[in-house]
C-alpha cells in the first residue's frame, strides 16, 4: 500500500490520558492498552504528551530533590524573573499524589491529516520522538508512531 497523506497512515482510535490522573492509573491504562505513551488532555483540549519514559524518568527521581532543601532549587531558576521580596516567601511543598499534568511533556508535536508522510517521518525525525499527534482546530483526529513509520518503510523495500 502506498501511503501519501498523515490520513491515510493514521490510528484513528486514540486513547488519551486526563492530566488529572495519579501516575499509578496513568501506568495501569499504558499496560492495559498496550501503549507506550498517550496524549494528555484537559476538557478534551490537548495539553502534552505522556509516556512510559516519562514515567520512569519520574520514579528514577522522585524522593530525591536536587539539593536538601528544594525551595533553594527553585529560588535558583527564578531569581533572574523575581524580586528578592517575592521569593522570600518561596515554599515548595510536595504533593501527595503526582499526577499526568505534572510529569508530561508538554511540547507536542502534531501535524494536519493532508501532511505528506515524508513530511510526517521528518518532524518525527528533528524531534526525536516517537508520535506524532494527528490534529484539526486543536481536535486530535489521529495519531502517527514510530511503528506505523516502520510499516511504511517496511513496505517500500
Amino acid at each position: 500500500m502506498k501511503w501519501n497523506s498523515a490520513k491515510e497512515l493514521m490510528t484513528t482510535d486514540v486513547k488519551t490520558v486526563e492530566a488529572d490522573w495519579p501516575l499509578d492509573r496513568v501506568a495501569q491504562f499504558l499496560i492495559d492498552h498496550e501503549i507506550s505513551g498517550a496524549p494528555v488532555v484537559e476538557n478534551d483540549k490537548l495539553m502534552g504528551v505522556i509516556s512510559l519514559t516519562d514515567l520512569a524518568r519520574h520514579n528514577s527521581t522522585a524522593g530525591d530533590p536536587a539539593t536538601a532543601d528544594p525551595s533553594a532549587y527553585y529560588r535558583h531558576e527564578l531569581e533572574a524573573q523575581y524580586s528578592e521580596e517575592d521569593l522570600s516567601t518561596l515554599r515548595v511543598t510536595e504533593s501527595d499524589e503526582t499526577t499526568a499534568e505534572h510529569v508530561m511533556t508538554p511540547q507536542v508535536y502534531d501535524v494536519n491529516e493532508r501532511t505528506p508522510i515524508q513530511q510526517v517521518a521528518r518532524v518525527m525525525h528533528r524531534g526525536g520522538i516517537h508520535r506524532v499527534f494527528v490534529t484539526e482546530n486543536d481536535e486530535i483526529r489521529g495519531i502517527i508512531t514510530a511503528m506505523d513509520m516502520l510499516q511504511v518503510v517496511a513496505e517500500e523495500l
